[in-house]
């Protein structure tokens, strides 16, 4: 069996070797790991592919906007209704390539939030209440767990923050922003556990990880801002709830960011940490608030500074550079 070579096991074997840069770039083009023009041009079809899919969710909203007057009420949803059929159907039971077919249910999707914004307009049910987008987010999640594609899945994820945000504004209005947040770091950090576990069995492409990233960032930056808010406003906000999440997410994120070797889950985690302490100096110096903030400023300072170098040197380690 022919071993797997991978970019970090060429620059571990170049540091142990007279091996030439030269000689690597040379190999890493010859083996494809370099991008290359049909790379480029299989880029260029998705982009063109999800490009043409936008245009036409936004052609068929505007066609409703613009003859919205003129149409009956049967014909707006029964024309929504058969859209959402044929791309359906075209999705699952034609011999188009898995990526097209995961664009189709992506533009399913949309749809099917189109038909609920009209009929909500027409029987006046509401277009911005939390049952709306709970409708739609529960009537999508077949195909998000059968396509497993990043945009869908980055979709759905929107729906169900949307879903929550609104119940908390328009239901369970006596919740506290701490504990919002906190419920929202629950929600996203989940779906980045999901995501990396299928990926290490291989259910998921690995190759473009911009979904894990993008939703860690956003689980990160709620949890952060929920346990700042918890230091100025009281541990009465969720009763410490904040600082046992940021503290599991700490020792979990870069554990595994060193595990994977994934400089993201080491950058984004320790300015986590780094923007937590911060506001506890400026909390404590509430009293003297100019000496305090040259303290958290020099601390600001430094460890971002310390940061870097700690994660040039990992670099440099995995990758040999």
């Amino acid at each position: 069996m022919k071993p797997h070579l991978t970019r970090e096991i060429i620059y571990s074997i170049a540091r142990h070797s007279n091996w030439r840069e030269a000689g690597i770039a040379a190999w890493l083009r010859k083996e494809q790991v370099y991008a290359g023009p049909q790379d480029w041009i299989k880029f260029v079809r998705l982009f063109l592919l999800g490009l043409g899919g936008s245009f036409l969710i936004s052609g068929i909203i505007f066609f409703f906007a613009y003859n919205w007057v003129d149409m009956h009420k049967f014909v707006k949803l029964g024309l929504i209704e058969l859209l959402i059929l044929a791309v359906t159907f075209a999705a699952v039971f034609t011999k188009l390539s898995g990526t097209v077919k995961n664009v189709l249910l992506t533009a399913s999707t949309m749809l099917v939030g189109v038909l609920f914004a009209v009929f909500g307009q027409i029987y006046q049910t509401g277009a911005n209440a939390y049952d709306f987008f709970l409708g739609w987010t529960m009537c999508v999640v077949l195909w998000v767990v059968v396509a497993r594609f990043q945009p869908l899945w980055f979709i759905f994820l929107v729906l169900l923050n949307t879903t929550f945000v609104l119940y908390t504004q328009q239901v369970a209005t006596h919740w506290s922003f701490a504990v919002v947040m906190d419920v929202l770091f629950i929600i996203n950090a989940a779906a980045v556990v999901i995501w990396e576990v299928l990926a290490a069995k291989g259910r998921v492409g690995i190759q473009h990880r911009w979904f894990p990233r993008l939703v860690g960032l956003a689980a990160i930056t709620v949890i952060t801002v929920s346990m700042i808010s918890a230091l100025f406003a009281g541990i009465r906000e969720d009763y410490g709830l904040a600082y046992v999440l940021g503290v599991a997410m700490y020792g979990v994120g870069i554990a595994y960011g060193l595990k994977v070797r994934d400089i993201f889950y080491l950058t984004a985690v320790p300015f986590s940490g780094i923007a937590v302490v911060t506001a506890i100096l400026v909390r404590i110096g509430e009293d003297v608030p100019e000496i305090m903030l040259l303290l958290a400023t020099l601390f600001v300072v430094g460890s971002i500074t310390l940061l870097i170098q700690y994660l040039g040197k990992l670099n440099r380690q995995w990758h040999g550079r």
